[in-house]
């Protein structure tokens, strides 16, 4: 859900057009920004379809389902506490995205977007420790949970850099995601040693997903703005300065 936001970065592409997937053009600069969102837009639904199997050329692996071997969680929130360590988990859905707005400058380097992802899956594998409200959260187990309505808004912000070689780059100084899953149900799977507390978390999730949705709202936006970061920085670093921004 948070990965389109950095992709409009290589849309100011012109000198480096072979990095591109193929029918993927640069946008011209102009003072008419209502015009140049309307050609990143373009570019960016013609982008959208390679980045499923992923972009070699620009260091993008498969994003549907997008794979992360591991995460971990450790917050301490009011109303959450949590430690969790998550593995092999696989996110399907996430370039499945709608448009709703968007925003581009060359000129300054920013870049907004709002968007919705109707449907996404996820699965993977869990070891938590914690308390949601009242509820203890604790074992071991598999996870699956489909999302629905899911709305993003994403800002970035880019800075110019010199690397180590002494070339000028471009690299993401400010990432800011704003996320509000709408609805989604879970299904947890655990040795019988945790079935007790996995079912009552689950349960209790099903019950009330708007309540633990919102709860767990700025887990689910730093999650979502440090792995967009991750992906950002290994597609920019394929380009120069001059590259995208001549």
């Amino acid at each position: 859900m948070m990965l389109i936001g950095f992709v409009l970065f290589a849309m100011w592409t012109r000198a480096a057009m072979s990095e591109l997937p193929s029918g993927v053009t640069s946008c011209p600069r102009t003072n008419n920004l209502s015009e140049y969102d309307k050609c990143v837009l373009k570019q960016l639904q013609a982008l959208t379809p390679y980045l499923a199997k992923g972009v070699p050329s620009l260091k993008l692996p498969a994003l549907d389902p997008l794979f992360l071997p591991s995460l971990t969680i450790d917050r301490n929130l009011e109303s959450l506490k949590i430690r969790a360590n998550m593995s092999q988990i696989r996110v399907y859905g996430g370039t499945n995205y709608v448009v709703q707005e968007l925003k581009a400058n060359p000129n300054d380097l920013t870049i907004s977007i709002k968007a919705r992802m109707p449907h996404m899956y996820v699965n993977g594998d869990y070891d938590v420790q914690g308390r949601l409200l009242l509820l203890p959260l604790s074992g071991v187990g598999n996870f699956k949970g489909n999302f629905t309505n899911t709305d993003a808004q994403v800002n970035a912000q880019a800075k110019e850099v010199t690397d180590k070689n002494g070339v000028q780059r471009i690299e993401i100084d400010k990432l800011v995601t704003k996320i509000r899953v709408g609805d989604g149900n879970i299904i947890l799977k655990a040795p019988p040693a945790h079935t007790l507390a996995a079912d009552a978390a689950a349960t209790f999730f099903n019950s009330n997903p708007r309540l633990v949705l919102d709860i767990a709202s700025p887990i689910i936006e730093d999650t979502a703005a440090t792995v967009s970061k991750a992906l950002a920085a290994r597609a920019l670093s394929v380009l120069t300065k001059q590259e995208l921004v001549p």
